[in-house]
């Protein structure tokens, strides 16, 4: 019985060592409702199945209209977020206060940092998996979801990211209705996030 049970800790720690996105947990939810857009993660940091903290920040405020949450190996999180940071004050700089305020801007910002990384280097700069939530100039939602090469997934009804991303999927398929209005839209996606969250071990905590 403990040889299994050592062979099993191997394999989980096999398992980590090839996906170094697992490593540190963490799961992404953002859903689009009626002129209205909900990002949700959790704050779990952890070291494989080990807990480290609940009070990790992934989330930058872009703009206000915007929203860019990443998960991933956490000191390429935190770098990300402030490179992203970075080439937005330098955009506004340039080109004034009301440079980067679309969502899709944005994305097509990330996108490109991501690849440009992987250019320049020949493997990815940044183990992440970026998510952008927002609205654009219409008041429309706009939602993006990101490889840590910048291949973008848009949708117009949810995205999701990290650990928990199979069970969520079902849980946001069966909790997600059309056309939302923003109550309604934040109760959905913290259901969904809940739901999903309780079949996944490397994340959770609060939300």
């Amino acid at each position: 019985m403990r040889t299994r049970l050592y062979a099993i800790a191997a394999l989980a720690q096999l398992a980590h060592a090839s996906d170094p996105l697992s490593y540190h947990g963490g799961s992404i939810l953002a859903m689009a409702g009626r002129d209205a857009a909900v990002l949700v993660l959790d704050k779990r940091i952890g070291a494989g199945n080990n807990l480290i903290g609940d009070e990790c920040c992934r989330v930058l405020e872009a703009s206000t209209r915007s929203l860019l949450a990443v998960r991933g190996i956490q000191g390429d999180v935190q770098s990300l977020l402030e490179d992203v940071a970075a080439r937005l004050r330098l955009r506004r700089l340039e080109e004034g206060d009301d440079a980067c305020q679309e969502p899709k801007t944005l994305a097509s910002l990330v996108s490109v940092m991501l690849y440009g990384q992987r250019a320049r280097g020949g493997a990815p700069g940044y183990s992440v998996e970026p998510v952008i939530a927002g609205l654009d100039k219409d008041g429309a939602p706009f939602l993006c979801a990101q490889d840590g090469l910048g291949a973008k997934m848009t949708s117009k009804t949810f995205v999701v990211a990290g650990t928990a991303a199979q069970s969520l999927y079902g849980s946001c398929e069966a909790l997600y209705k059309p056309d939302l209005a923003e109550e309604e839209l934040v109760e959905a996606a913290c259901g969904a996030m809940a739901a999903g969250l309780d079949r996944d071990c490397l994340a959770g905590r609060d939300v």
